[in-house]
């Protein structure tokens, strides 16, 4: 990211990225595909671990409520330091690329599968694809609205509004 803001995203390479951080390029390229892939932000587990935080929260509990949880759990892992921020302004590019993590479909899959298990539906039907894909919609809001300084709300805070929105109906 320092070398990125420093000299700019058009001179930055694999290269100079890896002898910064003291690995081989080949290394660099076991993790990522692209300087790009390893400028983005996305949720920092699995699609597996995603499913078990929802699959572990109460039987009785709604599952928007679960979803709830879920999503203040691992929001987090998607802020973006001030200097990604920063890099983002003057490379918006990259800044579509970090909504997006590699394995977003498969996460997506899991979570829908795992919404429709507490449901007892079949994750064909529309109200668990829509719970999950909503859930990550309203991170990246939340996520994108705490860095703005006009909001100047917590991010838990942002979220529960959007959630509290859901659960009445939008």
């Amino acid at each position: 990211m320092s070398l990125a803001l420093k000299g700019g995203l058009e001179s930055l390479t694999v290269e100079g990225i890896a002898e910064a951080a003291d690995i081989s390029t080949r290394t660099f390229f076991n993790y990522f595909s692209t300087k790009e892939e390893a400028l983005t932000v996305g949720p920092s587990r699995s699609a597996e671990e995603l499913a078990a935080l929802v699959a572990a929260r109460p039987a009785d509990e709604p599952v928007v409520r679960s979803m709830r949880v879920m999503a203040k759990e691992i929001a987090e892992s998607f802020v973006p330091s001030r200097e990604q921020v920063a890099l983002w302004r003057r490379n918006p590019e990259l800044l579509a690329r970090a909504r997006k993590p590699a394995d977003q479909e498969q996460i997506f899959v899991t979570l829908m599968q795992a919404v429709a298990d507490r449901m007892e539906h079949l994750p064909s039907e529309v109200y668990p694809s829509v719970l999950v894909v909503t859930t990550f919609s309203i991170i990246e809001w939340a996520v994108r609205a705490s860095w703005q300084d006009d909001v100047g709300k917590p991010l838990d805070d942002l979220i529960d509004e959007a959630f509290d929105l859901i659960e009445r109906g939008l």
